[in-house]
């Protein structure tokens, strides 16, 4: 039968394996129209300019930001990154250590995430902040300079629904999992009077591989495998989330808050180029695999013995370069009373 191979998911590995993927997928002309909205911010406030993210994983985006936007870290900067997962929270420290820290360089760590009230009675002794999260589920602030990085563990659209603080709001794959119209709601009202809304890696309704799996060709099982796990992700107000990427195209038509700036594709595209994947792809494609079949193992009209051979024949073709793969996905960045950009 060849040799069975197995994947366990290593989420933080995945997120980290991630970056060079989103890199290469992400709109080039609205992520740069978001870039100069936000450098434009930075010099027209006085104040900190202050950001949040909305499941913002391990801190990939601030440090994405750091990267591509380097006069921002001129001035007194507050990103407050907010997600669920402590164990997110616990890898950011580790990620914007390695990567946003020059040589001679010191990032000073205040870690309440575990103490017993959350953090409560020493936030805001110690650093600048503003918000405790509700939960008492505590934080971590990370502290460079000017910049400081909040990482707080909550309910990141209920903690954006309660504070209308911000100059910008980014929300990154993330909008398929909840209802659309209350999320953009929620996120609405964490903007402040001039700000920005940046939505990248929205999933619309493409998840494809090629080339077809020998043993799953006839009964066009990967048709079925694919459709399935789209439709998994489940609906909500009429619409299937497979179809997020472009539903908020309607999101943004009927609020009247904010206006789209611009809106583009940003397809995850990975092949075996000259015959060979980077380490990080690898690593990506096993863990796409791995969420299909933890998503599709509980479906009564998938065979259980099928899936598995479907399974371990797109892993052997990770093994072998042999595997092309494709998913659809669609960026957005909405402005709320922005002076237009020089």
């Amino acid at each position: 039968d060849g040799e069975r191979m197995s994947f366990e998911l290593d989420y933080t590995a995945y997120l980290r394996a991630k970056v060079a993927i989103d890199d290469e997928a992400l709109n080039k002309r609205v992520y740069g129209s978001f870039i100069s909205h936000l450098e434009a911010l930075s010099v027209l406030k006085s104040g900190p300019l202050r950001i949040l993210e909305v499941a913002g994983g391990i801190g990939t985006m601030i440090v994405r930001i750091c990267r591509d936007c380097p006069s921002l870290l001129e001035k007194k900067v507050c990103y407050d990154l907010v997600d669920v997962k402590k164990s997110n929270l616990r890898s950011a420290t580790e990620y914007l250590r390695e990567n946003i820290v020059k040589e001679g360089e010191n990032l000073t760590i205040f870690d309440y995430l575990d103490s017993a009230d959350g953090g409560k009675e020493q936030f805001g002794s110690s650093i600048d902040s503003h918000y405790v999260s509700s939960r008492g589920d505590g934080y971590i602030s990370c502290v460079l300079g000017d910049l400081q990085v909040n990482l707080i563990c909550s309910d990141g659209l209920e903690h954006a629904s309660q504070n209308r603080i911000y100059d910008a709001v980014i929300s990154a794959a993330f909008l398929d999992l909840v209802d659309i119209d209350s999320a953009v709601t929620d996120l609405t009202s964490a903007m402040c009077e001039s700000s920005l809304m940046y939505l990248p890696i929205n999933f619309d309704g493409v998840t494809h591989f090629e080339p077809d799996v020998a043993k799953c060709t006839e009964e066009g099982f990967t048709n079925v495998v694919e459709e399935r796990f789209h439709q998994a992700m489940g609906s909500t107000s009429g619409y299937s989330r497979s179809q997020t990427g472009r539903k908020l195209m309607r999101s943004f038509a009927q609020t009247e808050e904010v206006s789209l700036d611009s809106f583009g594709s940003s397809s995850w595209t990975v092949f075996p180029y000259k015959g060979a994947y980077k380490e990080d792809e690898k690593l990506f494609l096993h863990s796409i695999l791995t969420f299909m079949e933890e998503t599709l193992r509980h479906d009564d009209t998938i065979d259980n013995k099928q899936l598995s051979e479907y399974i371990e024949g797109r892993r052997t073709q990770i093994r072998n370069a042999q595997l092309f793969y494709l998913a659809h996905n669609v960026d957005y960045l909405a402005v709320k009373s922005l002076p237009s950009k020089s």
